[in-house]
C-alpha cells in the first residue's frame, strides 16, 4: 500500500487553520439567526398591520358609510399592501435594510390603521351620545334669599392643601314656602312639595300669582320658594334681577313623559323636515327638557337637489300652543312644554309635519363655533354689542371673521337695530349658514378631533344613527356643496294675554299672516308638497 504525505508549510499554524474554521462557521449562524429573527418580526408587523386594516375596513363597512365608488380603490390599496409586504417578506432575509424597512412600514401602517379606528369609534360614540335619552324629567326648584341662613354658602379650608366645598344651608324645617298651584304645573309643583315634606316640616304659602308671591319673597314675609325652574324664566324674562339675590337651594326632579313623534324619512333620496331649538339656558351640559326657546328654526333639507332653506319663526309670535286656539301665547313658551309642544305648534302654524328635532342651548353655540375653528358671517351694519359672558364685540359691515363668544353676541343682539327682534332672526340664520358651510368645507379636517369631543355635550337629536351615517356616506360620496336659502315670519308688537302667565300681558309679535303664507308655500316647494 502506497504511503501518501502531507506537507505542511512551515509557517503554517494548523491550530490557527482550524479556530477559523469554527470563527466563520459562527458567524455564518449568527447571520442566519439576525435574519431569520428579522422576518419573524417583519412577518409579526405584516400580520397585525393587515388584522387592524381588516378591523378598520369591516367597522366602516358594518356602519355603511362608506360610498360605493370608493370600493374598488379600497381593494386595489389593500391588495397592493400584501403584494408589497409579501416581496419584502420574500427578500427580508438576504437583506438587514429591506427587513428593517420591512417592520417600520408595517408599523406605521398599524400605528396609522389603530389610529383610525380610535377616531372612528369616537364619531359613533358621540352619534349615540347626542341621541335623545328616553327617561325626562322635570325641575322643580327650592329658591331662597342670598343673605338668609337657609343659602348655600363656601366653606372655609382649614389649611392650603383643602379645597372649598359648597356646604348647605340650615333647614326650612318649621319655616314658610311659597308657591303658585296653577293648573298648567300643579302637578310637577304639588309633587315637588310632596317630596319636600318628606323630610322638612315646611309650611306652605300658596299664592294667586307670580307677582304677589316674589314681592312676599323679596320683602321676607316668606322664607323660600318653589317652583319649576322651566316656568321661572318665563316669569323672570330676560332681565331681571333675581339671581342677584336669590339662589336654589334644591332641585327636585320630576320623572315625566314626553312623547316626540319620530316620522323618519330615507333621508338621502327625499326631503324631510327638521326643527331647531335653541334653548334658553347658559350651563355648558344643561338640557332641560321643558325650557324657553329662543331660536326656532325650521329646516327643510332637499339631499337630491342639495338644499336647505331655513324659516325663523320671532321668538315673540302670538300664537296657538299646540294649535289650540285657547291657548294664545308667545312662540319661546311653547318649549316649557318640552320639545313636542313648540313642533306641535309650529306645525300647526306652517301645515307641517317634521322628521327630526336637533337641539342645543347658548353656551353650546360658542363650544361649537370655536371647534370649527372660528366661522365667517355676513353683518348689514356697523355695531357694538355685549355678548352676555362679560365681553363686547364690533361688528362691519361685510365678512366678519368671528369665534365662539363673538357669534354668541351676533345672534342675541337686538337693541342695535331698528327692526330689532327681526335682525336678531337673520343672524341667528346666518350664523346656521355659516356654521353649515364651515363645517361641509375641507377646513373641518384640521378640527375634525376639536369638533368631535363637543358634539357629545352639545347637541340632542332624535335622527338616529343609521340616518347619520346614511348622510355621511352620501357626503363622502361626490362632497358636493350645497345651497342655503333663509327667510322669516314677520309681524307687529302688542301687549296680549299670556296662556303661561295665567292671562297676564305681554310684549308679543302678532303675525302678518302674508308672511306665515309665504313660508309655507316655500316649505311645500321644498318638500313637494
Amino acid at each position: 500500500m502506497e504511503e501518501r504525505h502531507v506537507y505542511i508549510p512551515v509557517n503554517y499554524d494548523v491550530g490557527e487553520r482550524i479556530s477559523a474554521g469554527k470563527t466563520s462557521s459562527r458567524k455564518k449562524k449568527k447571520i442566519i439567526r439576525k435574519r431569520r429573527g428579522f422576518f419573524v418580526t417583519a412577518l409579526f408587523f405584516f400580520s397585525l398591520s393587515f388584522a387592524a386594516l381588516a378591523v378598520a375596513f369591516i367597522y366602516l363597512d358594518s356602519h355603511g358609510i362608506i360610498p360605493d365608488n370608493l370600493y374598488d380603490y379600497i381593494y386595489k390599496g389593500i391588495g397592493a399592501f400584501i403584494l408589497l409586504e409579501l416581496i419584502l417578506l420574500l427578500i427580508s432575509t438576504r437583506s438587514r435594510l429591506i427587513s428593517v424597512l420591512s417592520i417600520l412600514a408595517c408599523i406605521a401602517i398599524t400605528a396609522a390603521s389603530a389610529y383610525g379606528i380610535y377616531v372612528l369609534y369616537n364619531i359613533y360614540q358621540s352619534i349615540e351620545v347626542v341621541e335623545q335619552p328616553k327617561e325626562y324629567f322635570a325641575h322643580v326648584g327650592v329658591y331662597v334669599r342670598r343673605d338668609s341662613v337657609f343659602a348655600p354658602y363656601m366653606s372655609e379650608p382649614e389649611d392650603e392643601t383643602e379645597e372649598p366645598q359648597l356646604m348647605p344651608g340650615e333647614s326650612l324645617d318649621g319655616h314658610s314656602v311659597g308657591t303658585i298651584l296653577l293648573n298648567l304645573d300643579r302637578g310637577y309643583t304639588s309633587q315637588a312639595m310632596r317630596i319636600l315634606r318628606k323630610d322638612t316640616d315646611i309650611e306652605a304659602v300658596v299664592f294667586e300669582d307670580f307677582g304677589g308671591m316674589m314681592d312676599a319673597f323679596r320683602n321676607g314675609e316668606i322664607d323660600a320658594i318653589i317652583y319649576n325652574e322651566a316656568y321661572l324664566g318665563v316669569y323672570l324674562g330676560e332681565d331681571n334681577d333675581f339671581y342677584e339675590w336669590a339662589v336654589e337651594s334644591r332641585s327636585i326632579g320630576i320623572e315625566t313623559e314626553h312623547n316626540v313623534s319620530v316620522r323618519k324619512a330615507d333621508v338621502i333620496s327625499e326631503p324631510f323636515l327638521v326643527y331647531i331649538s335653541g334653548l334658553d339656558t347658559w350651563d355648558e351640559d344643561y338640557f332641560p327638557d321643558e325650557a324657553r326657546c329662543d331660536v326656532n328654526i325650521v329646516a327643510a333639507v332637499d339631499p337630491v337637489n342639495k338644499r336647505i332653506l331655513l324659516v325663523n319663526t320671532p321668538r315673540d309670535y302670538y300664537v296657538p300652543l299646540w294649535g289650540v286656539s285657547y291657548a294664545m301665547d308667545k312662540l319661546t313658551h311653547a318649549g316649557v312644554y318640552g320639545v313636542e309642544g313648540s313642533m306641535e305648534t309650529l306645525e300647526a302654524l306652517y301645515g307641517i309635519e317634521f322628521n327630526y328635532y336637533v337641539r342645543t342651548n347658548i353656551y353650546s353655540l360658542i363650544k361649537i363655533v370655536d371647534a370649527l375653528g372660528g366661522i365667517t358671517v355676513h353683518s348689514e351694519f356697523d355695531f357694538t354689542a355685549p355678548n352676555g359672558i362679560g365681553g363686547y364685540h364690533t361688528f362691519h359691515v361685510g365678512e366678519n371673521e368671528i369665534d365662539g363668544a363673538a357669534a354668541l353676541c351676533f345672534i342675541r343682539e337686538r337693541y342695535s337695530f331698528d327692526n330689532g327682534d327681526r335682525q336678531r332672526g337673520i343672524h341667528q340664520e346666518e350664523c346656521i349658514r355659516a356654521i353649515i358651510n364651515k363645517a361641509c368645507s375641507p377646513a373641518i379636517i384640521a378640527h375634525f378631533t376639536d369638533v368631535l369631543n363637543v358634539v357629545e355635550s352639545s347637541i340632542r337629536t332624535n335622527i338616529d344613527q343609521e340616518d347619520v351615517n346614511a348622510l355621511i356616506k352620501m357626503q363622502l360620496t361626490d362632497m358636493s356643496s350645497w345651497s342655503l336659502e333663509a327667510i322669516a315670519a314677520d309681524g307687529y308688537g302688542s301687549h296680549e294675554p299670556s296662556y303661561a302667565m295665567g292671562g297676564e300681558e305681554l310684549y308679543v309679535m302678532i303675525p302678518y299672516y302674508s308672511t306665515v303664507e309665504a313660508a309655507r308655500e316655500k316649505l311645500y316647494e321644498y318638500m313637494g308638497y
